[in-house]
């Protein structure tokens, strides 16, 4: 077999496993027509894969009428593996998970300083360990609160972790026998299964995370836009209020400083002393508050701010569905001020063809980091 007959076969292979992953073609005749490949080529795919057991007959499609029956092929997804790391300030989360994202082992490793060397030293003893225990891991995707170069997999610089040109990839790289795919933790959020972004991401959506930081996501034909510096989507550094608090980029009025978690926080401080940290905001977030008191003037207007921003958004993307990720996804005050803001705010036309999901999702950027090691696999 020739290289570019090797090349050719190998491609299609993973062209068939991202069909099966999906769950929409089950059986060799409708993969083959999808594909638009002979039923031979991916009958010879089909028998190697059920042969390396990635593969599995489950039994015949009994659908009556001319022709035989289809075999029905189902994936065998513990086959493949991928692990997902969450670098946060002071803990790292991480998750295995199968070819289709089910979590396999999750967990979280707290850390007592952000000094790269051990902090890295300590994610490279973890994944030694995840390997061993799943030998059919493909990759590591590693998700970090920083401005990434996704491709050469540098850190460029984390406000969060005050990290600055750190080399993550090629560090962890040198020491693990798979390789580490490096990127924004929001864009690896938007990305996962539980981003409550539509199945194929539609041709045009916005990603908005609300938690240690503000930041967002663009999705462009079901792909993360980066663009030329890697900051597309960069929402929690709009301007929402002028004369607003400074921001860590050293702006002010920036969505980050009015409504990332640690400013809700502050915020809450000024009127309820026992309001401390995330838990203690949550448990007012539960409460949802009286009507007319001032944790509700709190959340209305975070909702105006966030809604301007995505009256902006809306105006120059465009976009089909917007998502936003945050704590206060069943605040009632918080959801309709958003929404009327943007009403008030965008124009009348985008706005009636853009859907607003609000969510909040566990795991997501360790999911998603770990997803797009799948998504790089399928496209080698």
């Amino acid at each position: 077999m020739s290289k570019g007959t090797a090349l050719l076969r190998q491609q299609n292979e993973k062209r068939t496993l991202a069909l099966l992953r999906a769950g929409k073609h089950s059986s060799r005749q409708e993969i083959a027509a999808a594909l638009g490949l002979s039923k031979n080529t991916i009958s010879l795919i089909v028998d190697k894969f059920i042969k390396d057991g990635v593969v599995k007959e489950i039994g015949a499609d009994e659908q009556g009428g001319v022709g035989r029956p289809r075999i029905q092929l189902r994936l065998q997804a513990e086959a493949y593996k991928s692990i997902g790391i969450l670098i946060q300030h002071s803990y790292f989360q991480y998750v295995v998970t199968d070819y289709c994202q089910a979590v396999l082992d999750k967990g979280s490793v707290p850390m007592e300083t952000d000094d790269p060397e051990p902090y890295i030293g300590k994610l490279i003893h973890l994944c030694s360990e995840l390997i061993r225990q799943h030998p059919e891991v493909l990759g590591i995707g590693i998700a970090v609160p920083a401005l990434v170069d996704p491709i050469e997999g540098v850190v460029h610089f984390s406000s969060h972790l005050s990290w600055r040109n750190v080399r993550l990839k090629e560090r962890m790289d040198s020491s693990l026998p798979v390789t580490t795919k490096v990127l924004n933790l929001v864009k690896a959020a938007a990305i996962a299964p539980s981003s409550g972004l539509p199945a194929e991401h539609s041709s045009n959506s916005f990603y908005l995370r609300m938690d240690e930081g503000v930041g967002g996501a663009h999705i462009i034909d079901s792909q993360i836009y980066s663009g030329a510096s890697w900051t597309a989507g960069e929402a929690g550094h709009l301007c929402v209020e002028p004369e607003g608090p400074l921001c860590s980029c050293g702006q002010r009025g920036c969505l980050e400083a009015l409504v990332s978690i640690p400013a809700m926080v502050r915020q809450m401080q000024q009127q309820y002393p026992d309001v401390q940290t995330e838990d203690d905001l949550g448990r007012y977030i539960a409460e949802e508050g009286t009507e007319g008191s001032r944790f509700q003037e709190i959340m209305d207007k975070a909702g105006q701010y966030v809604g301007m921003a995505l009256s902006q958004i809306i105006l120059l993307l465009n976009p089909g569905h917007i998502v936003i990720d945050s704590p206060f996804h069943k605040v009632d005050t918080f959801k309709q001020s958003v929404l009327s803001t943007v009403d008030r705010r965008a124009l009348k036309l985008p706005t009636e063809k853009t859907s607003i999901l609000f969510i909040k999702s566990s795991y997501a950027s360790s999911v998603g980091a770990a997803f797009a090691v799948i998504l790089d696999f399928e496209k080698e």
